[in-house]
């Protein structure tokens, strides 16, 4: 994702239009539905876009960014990372500014209907492969003989080499 330059005056509109609850809740500051939510487009994923008229061009933003601007007055410069993984989670506590590898990182799940990130069963035998990205190199993090050791291995490398952005929420063992 291309961080876009946001124009002086288009933030103004922004700011003149909107602020945000202390429950991550985007509200209309002005025009007739003051003291309303911002209505917001939320994709499969749960990733919400708003809309605003600016110089009579119809506008679309994602509510992340926007409530990142509004409770630091500046516009982001990175990605902005949902800390629980939930796009919908807009509290000030939740957002943080991160790079693309670094909003990789936090993500649930590789693969829908996956159970375990980064773990996959072998074509040959009964053998589990873990594997993790750091940077955009694929590690091999070795070849065991139960699922359960190669999502152990897998959350000790995601905690050591993801740092912060570490999410090892998704790990069923025993599965």
């Amino acid at each position: 994702m291309t961080i876009k330059i946001r124009p002086e005056f288009e933030l103004d509109r922004i700011r003149n239009s909107w602020t945000i609850s202390d429950d991550g809740i985007l509200m209309w500051i002005s025009g007739f539905k003051t003291g309303k939510p911002v209505s917001v487009q939320t994709t499969k994923r749960g990733h919400q876009t708003c809309y605003l008229q600016v110089d009579g061009v119809l506008k679309g933003y994602s509510v992340g960014q926007i409530s990142w601007f509004l409770y630091h007055g500046s516009w982001p410069m990175k990605e902005v990372d949902h800390i629980d993984s939930n796009p919908k989670n807009h509290k000030l506590e939740n957002l943080r500014l991160a790079t693309r590898s670094e909003q990789c990182r936090n993500r649930i799940s590789g693969k829908a209907g996956r159970a375990n990130k980064g773990v996959y069963k072998r074509e040959y035998g009964n053998k589990w492969s873990a594997q993790i990205w750091v940077d955009g190199v694929c590690k091999n993090l070795g070849t065991y003989s139960s699922e359960d050791e190669a999502v152990e291995i897998r959350q000790l490398a995601t905690e050591l080499l993801h740092k912060e952005f570490a999410n090892t929420k998704s790990y069923r063992v025993g599965v």
